[in-house]
């Protein structure tokens, strides 16, 4: 019995043994987790058409981080989404001539300046893809589908205005 117990408190010493070691080493090697991107600016102003979909929820990144500027005359960075498009176009048909699959396209283009006018990150565009299966039968849950689709490009596609913003050279 003791033999056991010995036994026991050896292998829960050599499992905590290993996962000190497996967080020793993925500290070492730089590994950290996502947070908040750190922006190197003071304030930004953000400009978009009426339909834009980005543009509320990055006004509200920014406020939080005490970022957003209510007027472009007091913002020493200017970002402005351009070109915003979302397509969906068919990717497959059935034998039956019937859709089988779709592409949903989201693309957005950033132009970012000073108050001057000189790029402070060189225009780039933001697109995603994202494909899902369709089917007639299922029509209510394709719709919750392609929603849930849209949605998460609009937040990866904000996740990356953000990361391109936190490299912003002024």
């Amino acid at each position: 019995m003791k033999a056991k117990q010995a036994n026991l408190a050896r292998r829960g010493f050599l499992g905590g043994l290993a996962a000190l070691a497996g967080v020793s080493i993925l500290g070492g090697c730089g590994f950290q987790l996502r947070g908040k991107s750190q922006l190197p600016f003071t304030a930004a102003y953000v400009t978009a058409g009426a339909g834009s979909v980005l543009a509320g929820p990055l006004r509200q990144a920014l406020s939080s981080q005490d970022k957003l500027a209510t007027a472009a005359d007091a913002a020493p960075v200017r970002i402005s989404l351009v070109d915003e498009t979302r397509s969906k176009t068919i990717l497959s048909l059935s034998g039956g001539g019937k859709v089988k699959e779709y592409r949903l396209a989201y693309k957005v283009r950033l132009v970012v300046t000073d108050p001057q006018g000189k790029e402070l990150i060189a225009p780039s565009e933001i697109l995603l893809n994202r494909d899902f299966s369709y089917s007639d039968a299922e029509v209510l849950a394709k719709e919750g589908e392609e929603n849930a689709l849209n949605k998460a490009m609009e937040q990866e596609a904000l996740r990356q205005v953000l990361r391109r913003l936190s490299y912003v050279q002024r």
